[in-house]
């Protein structure tokens, strides 16, 4: 066998090598870009369920919370911890939106925050909120809230947050 055959052999062989190495990076950089959507989707729930969970445990924020579901106006006391509450909860559903336009969330963990965002602008003191600090977020955010969350009513027989309708209400019962 000449040399040159031996080289050829050696092409050939090292050829197979680069294409392994790169079916290997491509198996790598899909598991890589599905560990940052699941990690990225878990990081905006653990957001959310931070903020939900003090709302919770904390009743003055909850009669907030209440008293904006069912009012227009608040007092200032009122109204600064609902406009807090409300900043922070706007700023992770805009990160969700980022996310998602860059495909970091799924479709359905998307379609949960948009329902959760829709309700959440139902609340009457969310468009005395929304026409003060909208300018918070960016103008991206402002016009898929005013096109996209904003004019869309609830799903049937969903209650509006702070406003609750007891289950046998929504039922007819």
């Amino acid at each position: 066998m000449s040399i040159e055959e031996l080289g050829a052999i050696g092409e050939f062989v090292a050829s197979f090598g680069v294409i392994a190495t790169l079916v290997y990076l491509a198996i790598q950089m899909t598991q890589n870009t599905r560990a940052v959507k699941l990690n990225t989707a878990r990081i905006v729930t653990e957001e959310l369920q931070q903020m939900f969970s003090l709302l919770a445990s904390d009743e003055s924020l909850a009669k907030v919370f209440l008293d904006a579901g069912r009012a227009s106006e608040l007092n200032d006391i009122a109204r600064v911890r609902y406009y807090t509450f409300t900043s922070n909860f706007l700023r992770v559903v805009e990160n969700g939106y980022l996310q998602h336009r860059d495909e970091a969330i799924s479709e359905e963990h998307w379609e949960g925050m948009t329902n959760m965002a829709i309700d959440y602008t139902k609340m009457k003191a969310f468009d005395a909120y929304w026409n003060d600090r909208k300018h918070w977020v960016s103008r991206e955010f402002q016009e898929f809230m005013e096109t996209q969350i904003i004019p869309v009513e609830p799903k049937s027989g969903v209650s509006v947050p702070g406003n609750y309708v007891a289950a046998s209400a929504r039922q007819g019962v």
